[in-house]
């Protein structure tokens, strides 16, 4: 079965939805989500969208803020350009019915590695917020079609199904096969938009949702597209710690309020580690401090002490985490909250614009899927839904100007299922699963050795063998292309960490624990 549309748009937070909401209702655009909507990491961002509004603030402020978070290795052309378009981006959400709290310049919240209170909001819900209000503005409008259960297996190439198509040195994208129901169908697009978020799920902590399995990076990378700096993976400091309410974080916007980090005898210890800026150092600071601890007390989580503020306080400024760890009984205006780093946001991804263009004529990758260069070597809180909002807006301008003709004249083979037969034992896929995430949290966290790296690639190699002889015998299913495709990201985050011979934001190597002065960005191919 074929079907075919202007533009398709894989993945529904907050990029994708971006995106097809600024696209011309003269084009029709297919969203495919492979679960229901609101989903993703938007959905769950608690924090806010950092932008320039009040007249104290200003680009150079926020474009140092990045670049210091960033280690020195953010690409400035690429931050100038999406921190300056951050304000329009405001303005169009408001146009949409999504008003942010401090839009106004009235001053936002405040985060780690932020020097102004530029933190966009709506509570400590504002993923949610964004993510339902671009939800059903996309389902009003006529042009767009939104089809929730449909995993991406595979991109669709010129130099695979229609030679005739091929440009002059460069490969053409002409949809993907899709997984729905028990039938993949063929998508045939004149342009395919890939905003599939990070791969959280490739650790065993993650603040991400289930569905976070790195579809896109390794769809893109399977189809001979470079993938740079997935060394760099971004661990949440403060994700709740409770076996009956995994993946639950704690936003840093509570720090930025005066909660404090203890450790088990009760001590301040971020004084230790960064004593200028202390629970608000960046991300990879604070997560290594927070490891460095568990592991000099033998512990498996530390504390988060908001005890200092009220409990109006914080039903009124943090419902989300107020209910969250009152439903597990902790009273957090009366018991410091358990907190463990969690694998949070991919800084790598797949090499693109900030208008989303790749090597491959015809696709397009934005959001956490993509590496424009914004983040360097560590992203600065909040400026995930600034990138994800700008890209939206960008790619959709670019497709209106650059979209290729229709797809005629050749035939595109539909999935063959050969001879496979059903999966019958679920075990299978769920050992894997469990044991790719323990090698990942193991050997491949936070703190990295030489060693730790090597016996993990090893051991992926074996898992990734096992997984690709059932993706050609078995009969396609999510859980099986998702461990695929999480094994697949898993090595190209190994591999690109045994390269980096430096330490530098988020990749700390026992080994190597200096920084060189030769900012190199680690970059993978298939066929490398």
């Amino acid at each position: 079965m074929t079907r075919k549309t202007d533009i398709l748009i894989i993945g529904g937070g907050m990029a994708g939805l971006t995106c097809a909401l600024e696209i011309p209702e003269k084009y029709s655009v297919t969203i495919l989500s492979k679960i229901q909507l609101p989903t993703g990491s938007t959905f769950l961002a608690q924090g806010g969208l950092a932008a320039v509004t009040s007249e104290d603030d200003s680009f150079e402020n926020h474009l140092k803020d990045t670049q210091k978070a960033g280690a020195g290795m953010v690409d400035e052309v690429v931050a100038q350009k999406i921190i300056s378009t951050g304000p329009e981006l405001v303005n169009t959400l408001s146009r949409w019915g999504i008003a942010l709290e401090g839009s106004n310049g009235d001053g936002g919240g405040m985060e780690g590695g932020h020097s102004f209170r530029r933190v966009l909001h709506y509570f400590d819900q504002t993923g949610r917020f964004i993510s339902e209000h671009l939800g059903e503005e996309c389902r009003k409008r006529s042009n767009i079609t939104i089809i929730e259960n449909a995993f991406a297996i595979n991109l669709i190439s010129a130099s695979r199904e229609a030679l005739s198509l091929l440009q002059k040195g460069c490969d053409r994208c002409l949809g993907a096969y899709v997984l729905m129901g028990e039938d993949v169908v063929t998508f045939l697009a004149r342009e395919t938009v890939l905003a599939t978020g990070g791969a959280g799920k490739t650790y065993r902590y993650t603040s991400n949702q289930d569905s976070s399995t790195g579809d896109g990076i390794a769809m893109a990378f399977r189809a001979g597209l470079p993938v740079r700096n997935m060394e760099f993976y971004q661990f949440h400091p403060t994700c709740l710690y409770h076996p009956d309410k995994r993946n639950f974080l704690i936003t840093e916007a509570l720090r930025g309020e005066g909660a404090k980090l203890i450790n088990e005898a009760g001590k301040r210890f971020m004084e230790y580690y960064d004593p200028e800026r202390m629970e608000l150092a960046p991300r990879d600071v604070v997560a290594r401090a927070i490891d460095s601890e568990m592991k000099h007390f033998g512990t498996d989580h530390m504390l988060l002490d908001a005890t200092h503020l009220s409990r109006s306080f914080l039903e009124e400024y943090f419902p989300e985490v107020t209910s969250g760890v009152m439903s597990v009984g902790i009273r957090p205006w009366e018991d410091p909250i358990p907190i463990v780093p969690a694998a949070h946001y991919c800084v790598g991804g797949v090499v693109a614009g900030t208008d989303g263009s790749t090597e491959m004529s015809g696709l397009r990758v934005i959001g956490e899927a993509a590496s424009t260069g914004f983040h360097g070597a560590n992203r600065l809180g909040s400026n995930s839904l600034l990138e994800a909002g700008v890209m939206g807006l960008l790619c959709a301008r670019s497709i209106t100007d650059h979209l290729p003709g229709r797809i005629t004249g050749v035939t595109v083979r539909d999935w063959s299922f050969g001879r496979a037969e059903p999966l019958e034992e679920s075990v299978l896929v769920d050992h894997s699963w469990a044991s790719l995430r323990s090698v990942m949290w193991d050997y491949v966290g936070i703190v990295k050795t030489d060693k730790r790296l090597r016996r993990a690639l090893k051991l992926l190699d074996v898992l990734a063998e096992e997984v690709e002889e059932d993706y050609w015998t078995l009969l396609p299913t999510m859980e099986q292309l998702e461990l695929r495709n999480l094994t697949t990201v898993a090595r190209v985050i190994v591999r690109s960490a045994l390269k980096r011979r430096e330490s530098v934001g988020l990749h700390y190597l026992v080994d190597c624990p200096y920084t060189s002065h030769i900012k190199t960005d680690t970059v993978l191919k298939i066929n490398m």
